[in-house]
């Protein structure tokens, strides 16, 4: 099984992200140290340039970690996260050119926005050569997308999530963006098998106590628990 296959699993149960934008090496260590004991997968966002070095760094000291690079938005931040050993992308848009560089691996690739849910999918059917049923039957970890942002200060863009699922089944969204414990519940009613991103989940990265609270916190309303 693969790294993508295994985050895929891993995200399907759990259904949490922590979203990081480091200020050092030492904060992504200590994210991954902290998060994975309870199954929170670590997203390191390049929007540091602490994001590279921090993502070569936990993957040279666990090269088994499940990582999570975020924020990508170029070739060359794909290419560089992929052949560190992440295993998947995540983008805060549809950028085809990095779509294309993780199809060429068949790494895990989450494109995000509030459009282009559709566009984003056949391009990965094309790439990996079968239709989009194939796509959703043989590579469900690349059937997924991002609803990004989730919920702004002017409103809510969840009710898009719909809209997706009818024409693509079983589509499996990450909801991120606006998203805290204040509205949390809300979301997770409204898609009770979406996987759920927030940087509040790390935001106590000095603090590893306080981050698993934080964590569990969101746990406990993601699992109704």
């Amino acid at each position: 099984m693969t790294k993508s296959e295994k985050i895929y699993q891993l995200l399907k149960q759990k259904r949490l992200i922590g979203l990081l934008s480091p200020n050092s090496v030492e904060q992504c260590l200590q994210a991954y140290e902290t998060l994975s004991p309870l199954g929170v997968v670590l997203e390191i966002a390049f929007r540091t340039n602490a994001a590279a070095d921090g993502i070569r760094a936990v993957l040279k000291k666990y090269p088994d970690a499940l990582l999570l690079a975020g924020t990508v938005m170029m070739r060359q931040q794909a290419e560089m996260a992929i052949e560190a050993g992440v295993a998947g992308i995540v983008s805060a848009d549809y950028i085809p050119e990095v779509v294309d560089i993780c199809m060429k691996d068949n790494v895990m690739c989450i494109p995000g926005g509030i459009a282009d849910c559709g566009k984003q999918l056949v391009q990965k059917a094309k790439a990996l050569n079968c239709d989009l049923n194939s796509l959703k039957e043989k590579y469900p970890h690349q059937w997924c997308y991002k609803l990004f942002p989730a919920v702004t200060e002017t409103g809510s863009n969840i009710g898009l999530a719909r809209g997706w699922k009818g024409p693509f089944k079983g589509l499996t969204l990450v909801y991120t963006g606006g998203i805290s414990l204040n509205n949390l519940a809300e979301v997770v009613a409204f898609d009770p098998d979406g996987i759920f991103c927030g940087s509040a989940v790390t935001r106590a990265i000095d603090n590893p106590d306080k981050m698993v609270a934080e964590a569990e916190k969101w746990l406990q309303i993601i699992h109704g628990s």
